[in-house]
Formats: C-alpha cells, structure tokens, sequence
C-alpha cells in the first residue's frame, strides 16, 4: 500500500502543466492593516494616459483588472472611514503582462465622527470558501481563560462541564495550531492555550484533501497573536476571581469547597528585520464548585421482574482545572524568499473532579415498590490526571521562482500521560448511621472495600510534511504533498481492588502510522471559484496486549495483538459562485474517516464511581464520514449573513453504550464481579446522519454596536443494533449563540453573550437542555492605551445545571438499566483581569509573504 502513496506522489509532482499568461491583468486583495481581515466592496479606480477602469472588491476582498492594455498605470483604493491610497508606476509589458499586487493594506481615518473613532472593518464572523473565521477579541467575557473558553462561544462548539469540547456533535475532530497539526488530544490542547494570546479561530467542518482526513467534525485552527513590531515587545496579564459566597465545608469530606480562579502570563519578542525572538508563559488555575445527584436501576440476575436500585443524594462534586505552558522560538527571514522556524512548547496540566455520594440502595420494581434488603452507603471517589506535554517543531519555507514555494515542517511530541481514580464504598444499615460516623472518618462501618487504579501512559509522536504548490500567471495554483504521522502509546495499568478477585494489572503498546499523500488544484473561472482535490492515506496500527488472561468482557478472553491495515481514498470539493457584488453561494463536500483514541481501545475495567464500569473495545473499526454543506452569503451595507445546509453521514459509527454484567453473552463478567452494575464501552453499532442548518449574522448599529449571532438546527438520527436490540432515535436540536459588544466610549466597551442548547438523543437516552449569559466591562485608558482592565460575570444567572438520562433494553425489549442525573455548577462568577504591553519601537517589520500562508489568513 506504501508504493500506492509514493506511485501518487511521483505522478503529482511532476504532472505541474504550464499555462499561458493572459496579457494585462492587475490583481490583489484589499485588507484593513489593523485587523489583516479583507475589505469587501473597496472603490478601486486604475488610471493611465489613455483610459480609467473602475470596480469593487468582491466579497472576499479580492479584485481582478481584466484585458489592460501595455502601458504605466496609478490605482486609487478608497473605502468609508479608511485613509485613500494611491499605487504609482504600475507597468503591464509583453514580457510582464500579469502584475499581483498582493494584499494591498488600508489605515483606518484619523478623523473622528462624533468623537467617536471609526473603526475598520473587523466583524466577528467570516466565512471563506472552505472555512468560518472568529476574531477572538469579539468575546470579551472568555480573556483571562483558555482556547475552550473562546470556542464555547461559537456556534456549533459545545464545551461540555469536564472540559471536553464537540463540535455540531461530536468530540471527534482535530486541533491545528497555527496551520499544525498535533497529537495531543484536542480538549487537553485547548486547555493549555490562553485566550488572552489566541488572535481568531478557524472553524472548517469539511476540509480540503491537504488537511488530515481524520476527525468527524473537521478540523479547528488556533491562530495565536504574534507580534511583527521591531524592538522589544513585552505583554503581561493576570486575572483573579471566585464565588466566594457559593464557598462551603462538606460535611462528609470535611473539606472546604471553594469556587475560586487565578492566573496570569507574559508574552514577550525581540524583533529585527532578520529574525525575531520570541517566547511566552502562561498559568491558569480554576476551581469550580458543583454537585450531583441522581437514580439509577439495574435489572438483577436472580429476578427478571427485580432491579438494583442505587439512588444518589445530593452530593458535592468539586473540580479542578490547573494549567501551565511555555513557549520559545525563533523565525529567521534567511532571505525575501526563505524563511526559518524554530519552536518548542511545553505544558503541564492537572484537572480532575472529587465526588462525595450518599447511595440509598435497595432491590424492587421498577416503581421502587417492594423495596428489601435496602442499605447506606458513602462512596468517597476522587479521579486525578496528570500530564506533561513537550513539543518541539521545524518549519522551512522557500519561495521558488515562477510563483512556486516548498514547505517542509516536522514536528517532535514526548508526553508524560497519568491518571489515578480511587473508589472507596462504606456500607451501614441506615442514612443516620452514615452521618453518625463522619466524627471517626467512617471507620465504624459494617462492610468497605476499595477500587484503585493508575495508569502511566507515555506517548511519542512525529509529524513531518513536505508541501509544494505553484501559482500560475492566470490565479490558479496547483499543490502535492506528502504527510507521514506516527503515534506511539506504551503504557501499564495497575489495580488495587479488594472488589475483584482477579488480578487486572496489565499493559498496552499501541503503534499508529498514517503515510498521507495528497493533490489539489484552486482556481477561478468567471464568477465560480474552486478547490478540488484528492488524499490518499494509509494506516497500519498493531496494539499489543501484555496479558490476554483478562475478564472476559464480551465473552472470550482478550488477544495478544490486534492489527488493522487499511488504505483509503478521501476526496474533497469546493465551489464558490458569485451572484453579484453582494452574494455569493458555496457548496462544499468531502469524505472523512474517524480512528478510535487509545481510551475506546484499551480494554481494562475503569470504576468510575458505585454505579459503572468503563471499558474499552479494542476490536473498534474506523468510522466513515460523508459531510456536504450548501452556504448562501449576502451582504447588505456593513452587515452579513450567513446561511449554510448541512449534511453529516456517518457509516459505522461508534456509539457509548451500556450494559449490565448479567446481559453480557453467558454472564461471565458477572461471575468475576459478583455484582449487578453497570458496563460502559464503546462499539460500532450502524449508522447516523446529521441533516440541517446554521444562520450567522454580522450586525453593524454604526459605530457604537457590533452584534452578532449564530443558531443551529438540525436533526440527528441514531440507527444500529445494541447488543442485540434495535435503536432507531431521532431527535430535532437546535442551539443559539449570539454575542454583542457596545463601544460605549473611547475607552468603555461592554460585551454580553447568551448560549442555549436544546435536548439531544444519545445511543441510548438523552442529554437536556443547557443555556448559560456572561457579560464583561472592558476599560482602556484614553491616555494609556497600554493598560486594559476587564470585570467579567460568568454564568450571570446560575443556570449552570446539567441533566441526562441513559437507558437500555435487552433483545426481549426489557429495560435493563436506567439511569438519571443532574450537575449543578455554583453561579455566578466574577472575574478582574489586567493586561499591561508595550512596544520599544513603534516601526513594523515588512512582513514577508509566502504563498503556503493564504491557507491560513
């Protein structure tokens, strides 16, 4: 399969065909210099001594002087509230017939309106023929947090309450940062990037084929600030807040519960004409205060009209989210057409979550008449992760004649992963007895056991790329490269139970390689704009299992190694027609592929708390994914809409899923357990399809209101077979974000933002309705412009609950499990951030322009 990439990357390199230059054209993109986003509908007028041609900048900023005869010409650019500019000596000859002036940069106006500064054109939102980009600054109420943070306020993200991010759905997709891809596990990288140094995010939910097939929800870009200024430039921040009036003692853990944050950082850069220095760091802590309560029923294995029942009291569930990171680096301009990267990363994460549960269980029906043999139970659990992340990169790029560049990046990751969950269970006959032994830290109860675990997961990772692209006379540009990635996890599990009687020790070696080769081809013909290309990838995996005498999870002992190898094509199209100055329409497709993480695959029992097991499957095969979008786009003055259908199938699919140790094939996990409890593992169990819509409007109020808002819905359906019984779920969801900011003076800016959710189906139950508000005060001195002070009120009117269901039925259509439960998050929350920069010199460096860099702006 190897040769198949290679024969792929031969024929794309030299298969390069030359066109023909079209005598006289002029071409380039209109930007405001302040925020590098492109000017749509800028005046230009193109002068000589014979004739004077004039147009607009279409919709992307972008503008095309077609059939110009020889001779020197003057272009003027002029746009509302922006500082005209004239370009002199611009001469089309026979041996010169196509000039590209490249992105041409506009100042805003001194003059004021009002008192009032006019600002550039710089909305929240823009859409591209394959992307949505966000500026990050927009979102006032998330500086002072992480890359999660600034993602939770865009429309079809979901940050979910431990940190784990989705997007239209799914957890599944990949993290770029600044155009790189990485290893790291998305949530854990996004936990780990400080917004107060995140510049704007890309959202691209069907990717072009230079961009990994991996993930289903696409791919989300980090572009981090980075500052071009000569000299020295340094930028501090710190943020501290709380709830100190949600703070409390549990009574059971006897420990103090706060709802507190801190955190702070620096970023600072040297810069010449020749290189710049640069390097940064960051430490951010949270503590969040919450509680959980809930039921849950399991059916028994003596009675098929009987079920376990094990309701949880309120209990506490603090968390914890700890974070620090260091970068370095240095960009050598070698050359104006050679440039140099040299960069390292480290970071350092703790996070975790206590619970404190009170369990009154008992066997009855399913009404919880009948109630017996009914006991207490205090089940102290504590579930902490540790990591440690290094990174080190390499990126060359090398301008090359006739419009061409090379790309080579490589990138080196060692990370220290661990995790320790223990599980103590204090068993007494009544709830008084349980409060009666907090004094002698329940040692008075009548039965305890215990179920501990860690595991030491170190992983190894190396990326390495080769990218070439031509740009022809005519606009169009062709691209090939080849992508190897390789992943490695070797790691041990260890148990200390006296639940299980088997050991569970064990280990797992997991080897991925993905061999990548790709071409594609952009262009413009007339109105319609296009991308079309193909990936190819190969995968060779093998997990080796150290001990296969384990508990039979799914009936039959486990296997010393399980290997997959697979090669598979993954096309990609992209088409973008202009209807006129103010509308354009994008219809957008490719096919996707979705491999397991080490956590679905590694298959050794996690007690999560009293009610479950978790498990891993490492039989899981790849998912399949075909993704369609149609975008209408309209601009009417200053403000744009945005309008996309879309189409998400997925074949294959892996769902969670529960069961009970009695349904499971010949009850063996029963037999070992000696319990009735509840089994959660992941499998590939049929098919689902996403199909639906997202509105995003940009709204101008003048000068003084930027609003905008994003609204999703869509309905998603679940068809497959769960150990043997049949799901067929539908469910319509939909979710709202919309965000404003009010310039209310030249140093007062106000921000609030609202975010719904509704109820969505899951594999086997249903996840509730969510919505939270923030706002932010923002202050910058007039006469000191290096100071910003913010006040922020998160989760303003404590609605930070929480609430899902989950159920499942055996193939005679019997309930055997049910379960309900509620997280409730303490609200609200205030914070105080100060950031303090300057700059030793105010000239900027002429930055240099390479071709690969139009991916990314």
């Amino acid at each position: 399969m190897l040769k198949k990439i290679l024969l792929v990357i031969c024929i794309s390199m030299f298969s390069i065909i030359g066109i023909e230059a079209q005598n006289g054209t002029i071409k380039g993109s209109i930007l405001d210099a302040t925020s590098n986003e492109k000017i749509p509908f800028a005046t230009l007028v193109l002068k000589s001594n014979k004739i004077t041609k004039g147009l607009s900048s279409d919709f992307d900023g972008n503008f095309l002087f077609e059939k110009i005869p020889v001779g020197n010409y003057q272009l003027e650019i002029t746009y509302i509230g922006f500082t005209d500019k004239i370009i002199e000596n611009i001469h089309v000859s026979k041996s010169n017939s196509t000039i590209n002036l490249d992105n041409i940069k506009l100042t805003v106006s001194t003059e004021a309106l009002k008192e009032v500064q006019i600002t550039g054109v710089n909305k929240t939102q823009t859409t591209k023929i394959d992307r949505k980009t966000y500026i990050a600054s927009d979102f006032a109420t998330a500086k002072g947090g992480t890359a999660s943070d600034v993602l939770n306020k865009l429309p079809s993200v979901n940050v979910a309450s431990d940190g784990k991010v989705s997007v239209r759905g799914t957890e599944d997709f990949m993290v770029y940062l600044n155009g790189k891809p990485t290893n790291i596990e998305p949530s854990v990288l996004l936990a780990q990037i400080a917004s107060n140094n995140i510049d704007k995010v890309d959202i691209i939910s069907v990717p072009t084929a230079r961009y990994d097939a991996q993930g289903k929800g696409g791919i989300v870009n980090i572009t981090t600030k980075k500052n071009i200024a000569q000299g020295l430039s340094v930028s501090v921040n710190g943020i501290l807040g709380g709830d100190p009036w949600n703070d409390y003692t549990d009574s059971y853990s006897n420990h103090n519960l706060k709802d507190d944050r801190y955190g702070g950082g620096f970023n600072i850069s040297f810069g010449t004409e020749k290189a710049t220095l640069y390097g940064g760091f960051n430490y951010n802590k949270k503590n969040i205060n919450g509680q959980r309560s809930g039921e849950a029923r399991v059916l028994t294995s003596t009675n098929p009209d009987e079920y376990f029942h094990m309701n949880a009291y309120d209990g506490a569930r603090p968390e914890w989210f700890e974070n620090y990171s260091a970068n370095a680096g240095i960009d050598f301009n070698l050359s104006d057409s050679k440039k140099l990267s040299l960069s390292y990363f480290y970071g350092n994460r703790n996070e975790g979550r206590a619970a404190y549960y009170v369990y009154n269980t008992f066997f009855g029906a399913t009404d919880q008449s009948g109630k017996h043999t009914e006991r207490f139970m205090y089940n102290p659990n504590i579930d902490n992760r540790d990591g440690k992340y290094n990174t080190f990169n390499v990126d060359y790029i090398s301008k090359l004649e006739n419009n061409a560049s090379f790309k080579m990046a490589a990138a080196y990751e060692i990370s220290k992963l661990s995790r320790e969950l223990n599980n103590k269970n204090f068993f007494y006959t009544s709830k008084e007895d349980v409060d009666n032994d907090i004094a002698s830290n329940f040692s008075n109860a009548y039965q305890a056991n215990n179920y501990s675990l860690s595991d030491n997961t170190p992983l190894k990772g190396l990326r390495f790329a080769l990218d070439y692209e031509k740009e022809f006379n005519n606009g169009d540009s062709f691209g090939t490269g080849l992508q190897i990635q390789y992943t490695n996890i070797d790691g041990d599990f260890n148990f200390d139970n006296d639940l299980v009687s088997k050991n569970l020790d064990n280990s797992i070696d997991l080897t991925r390689t993905v061999f990548a080769a790709y071409v594609d081809y952009s262009g413009t013909t007339g109105d319609l704009s296009y991308i079309v290309g193909l990936r190819a990838e190969y995968q060779d995996q093998t997990m080796d299992i150290a001990e296969t005498d384990y508990v039979p999870i799914f009936g039959s002992d486990l296997q010393s190694n399980y290997a997959q190898d697979d090669f598979d094509l993954f096309p990609s199209t992209h088409l973008s027609y202009k209807l006129n100055d103010n509308n354009k329409v994008t219809l957008a497709g490719s096919r996707r592929i979705n491999r397991a993480s080490v956590t679905k695959l590694a298959p050794f029992l996690y007690r999560r708390h009293f009610e479950v097991y978790v498990v891993g499957d490492p039989e899981l095969e790849a998912e399949y994914l075909n993704n369609i979008e149609l975008s209408f786009n309209k601009s009417v003055g200053k403000h744009t809409f945005n309008l996309t259908g879309f189409y998400r199938g997925t074949d294959n699919t892996v769902f969670r899923v529960n069961t009970v140790t009695t349904q499971l094939e010949n009850a063996p996990l029963y037999s070992i357990l000696g319990e009735d409890v509840l089994i959660r593992s992941y499998t590939n169990a049929g098919n689902s399809t996403s199909l639906g819509a997202e509105f995003d409007a940009n709204i101008m109020v003048g000068n003084f209101v930027k609003f905008f808002v994003g609204a999703s819905l869509y309905n998603y359906q679940i068809d497959g077979e769960v150990f043997g019984y049949n799901v067929d779920q539908n469910s319509t969801n939909w979710s709202v974000k919309s965000n404003v900011v009010f310039n209310l003076s030249d140093e007062f800016k106000f921000n609030y933002d609202y975010s719904r959710k509704s109820n969505t189906v899951t594999s086997q139950g249903q996840n509730d309705a969510f919505s939270v508000s923030n706002i932010a005060l923002n202050y910058q001195p007039k006469n000191a412009k290096e100071w910003n002070f913010s006040l922020r009120g998160l989760d303003i009117f404590a609605q930070n609950d929480q609430g899902l269901d989950t159920n499942a039925y055996n193939a005679a259509d019997d309930q055997i499990f049910y379960q309900e439960t509620l997280y409730e998050r303490m609200g609200p929350v205030f914070e105080f951030g100060v950031t303090y920069s300057f700059n030793s010199k105010g000239k900027k460096k002429t930055k240099k322009s390479f071709q690969g860099d139009k991916h990314f702006k």
